[in-house]
């Protein structure tokens, strides 16, 4: 078998592989990240990069509907159809490094009691003598006021027991996973136990460290979902799972991978090492839930659309493949349904949703995820936005990194265009589409059925001049060619729109199915919660203008930031939250939209920009 070897550029990871392998599988054994939305299917064409040297398969067609005839020219090609024959060299059009935005702001997170499965106590035991002879663990267990009963203990910590007490002069401190010991130090060198809370996103990654004493959030590692050059959205990742003999065995190895880089990242950041992490609470969506455990997720992705287990689950670290301590443990949050998930069940535990007045919450992402509490159903459901509002159904369309158009104003009679760091634009990002829509639709230049105006009349001359092209392929024009960093002009296209109006659609729709539901009309809402990193960096007045949210007062909507981390954190931190967050799963109602009648009509209805 003839090997070859691929370097990327400018990285500089090399994979070798079997002849004949494409660039984008060549990315993966290198560990090098490129976006794929469509899984590699050669239908979104966003895998673009450059062959520079070296023997490579011909054009595709699914390359030449891609790529301009410019573009092959300077050897641009998709490295889900282009396949090395020898050694190659390719350069990545994707080396600027995406905007991850996931902190947590104290704002977002309300009072709770701080309440652990992991404690510390400290103990001053007297030593032996001939007339106590107590055994080591006995007399630990005594001076700690933890009575004469059972006395669990990790093997290596009594192992160590002995040495650790003998040295320190009996003064030390242990540390408790719920009622079993998991490490004894001296008492002048012991050091505070640590944990993460991990939301693993179908775009994006994120780990919190967390102190287990005092909750305070120490550091913040993100990145991008991994699984993300596998489809961008999650039944593309599950189909591969289906397709490849070892599919499963590698998404869960690249969710894993990236759960213990942050974590280490994160533990390095603070100068703590890995025995002081005793738990990780994680959550995410149940396609997610499902690849991080090794569980066959086949039977979500067809009806009735049944997950493995919907329980909430304490599991070895070791067993998940998750770095910790030795007698670390990881909570996984509850599942709600097929779509709706542990994600989803800390959203509504970071808002106590039921302590409030009747509340809408909305997670604006590839699964559009939707929970309303009327005051005494809680409902949820959720709907197949797709991946158009990350950036990855649109022509043009990125994540957020330098560079990505994020947001659009209208300013004079024209589109006044912003890049994230004020870089040279590259593409566009998800939160400027809510923007370019309610821009477009308050100049006229777009009509509520999502038509771009035929013609310029009746438009500011300076909006109507961004418009070219005829039918489908109708487009405005963003940014032009020499305020770009590639020097290639940027446009909405009449097709992105169409793939905007189908996501708003569908989230409006399910909004819309949950408040008949509940027989509570938009105006009973006293609040509206924007959910995750892109609910909070959308406009509330873009989102109302383009009616992907009801016509509601805009001072009821409010962005909580990624609420799905802090109910991670929330979990993590309290036994009570943790309670609150099962019992959110057990009560909430799961409205399957997916074959209503009443949802289809709405769907129908909710896709006019209005």
């Amino acid at each position: 078998m003839q090997l070859v070897r691929v370097r990327f550029h400018p990285t500089g990871e090399t994979a070798q592989a079997a002849a004949g392998v494409d660039l984008l599988e060549a990315g993966r054994l290198a560990g090098v990240s490129i976006t794929s939305p469509c899984g590699g299917k050669g239908i979104c064409g966003k895998c673009r990069l450059i062959v520079r040297h070296g023997e490579v398969s011909d054009v595709t067609e699914a390359e030449r509907e891609a790529l301009t005839e410019a573009q092959l020219a300077l050897g641009e090609r998709l490295a889900c159809q282009t396949r090395a024959l020898g050694d190659v060299e390719v350069e990545l059009l994707q080396a600027q490094p995406v905007r991850v935005r996931k902190d947590i702001s104290e704002a977002h997170v309300r009072p709770f009691k701080m309440n652990p499965r992991v404690k510390q106590w400290q103990a001053c035991a007297d030593p032996p003598t001939v007339e106590d002879q107590r055994s080591d663990l006995l007399r630990l267990w005594e001076a700690a006021g933890l009575g004469q009963g059972d006395c669990r203990a990790l093997l290596p910590v009594l192992d160590r027991l002995p040495s650790v007490l003998r040295s320190s002069g009996y003064r030390v401190r242990g540390t408790m996973l719920d009622d079993l010991l998991v490490e004894v130090e001296p008492l002048d060198d012991a050091r505070e136990p640590l944990g993460a809370a991990v939301d693993v996103g179908s775009t994006t990654v994120v780990a919190y460290l967390v102190n287990l004493l005092t909750g305070e959030l120490l550091a913040t590692a993100s990145t991008l979902n991994p699984q993300s050059a596998y489809g961008a959205d999650v039944i593309s990742r599950i189909q591969y799972t289906m397709e490849q003999p070892e599919g499963l065995r590698i998404l869960r190895t690249e969710t894993v991978g990236a759960i213990n880089r942050l974590i280490a990242d994160a533990l390095t950041e603070v100068g703590a090492d890995i025995q002081q992490l005793y738990e990780v609470a994680v959550v995410g969506n149940t396609a997610i839930h499902h690849l991080l455990l090794g569980l066959d997720p086949r039977h979500i992705a067809q009806a009735p659309y049944v997950p493995v287990v919907s329980q909430p689950l304490t599991l070895y670290a070791s067993d998940v493949g998750i770095a910790a301590h030795a007698g670390g443990q990881v909570f996984v949050l509850p599942l709600v349904a097929g779509f709706v998930g542990a994600d989803t069940v800390a959203v509504m535990t970071a808002a106590d949703i039921c302590k409030r007045g009747p509340t809408l919450a909305v997670d604006i992402g590839t699964n559009g995820e939707i929970v309303l509490w009327s005051g005494e159903r809680l409902l949820c459901a959720s709907t197949a936005a797709g991946p158009a509002f990350e950036g990855a159904r649109i022509s043009q369309g990125m994540y957020a990194a330098p560079g990505a158009i994020s947001r659009v104003d209208v300013v004079d009679g024209d589109l006044q265009v912003h890049t994230i760091d004020d870089r040279p634009a590259r593409g566009i990002c998800g939160s400027a589409l809510f923007d370019i829509t309610a821009a477009l639709l308050s100049t006229g230049a777009l009509g509520i059925n999502g038509r771009l105006a035929e013609n310029g009349d009746g438009l500011p001359a300076d909006i109507a001049a961004r418009l070219s092209g005829e039918g489908t392929d109708r487009r405005i024009l963003l940014a032009h060619a020499d305020t770009v960093e590639h020097g290639e002009a940027i446009y909405l296209t009449q097709r992105d729109i169409r793939e905007v109006q189908l996501a708003k659609g569908a989230l409006r729709a399910g909004v819309e199915t949950l408040l008949e539901e509940a027989d509570l009309a938009a105006d009973d809402l006293e609040a509206v919660l924007l959910a995750g990193a892109f609910g909070n960096h959308i406009r509330p007045e873009s989102a109302v203008a383009m009616g992907i949210l009801p016509q509601i007062p805009l001072d009821r909507i409010r962005a909580v930031g990624n609420a799905a981390g802090v109910g991670a954190v929330l979990a993590l931190c309290s036994e009570q939250e943790r309670e609150l967050a099962c019992e959110l799963a057990r009560t909430a109602e799961h409205i399957e939209l997916a074959g209503s009648s009443g949802f289809q009509s709405k769907f129908m209805e909710t896709m006019l920009f209005a």
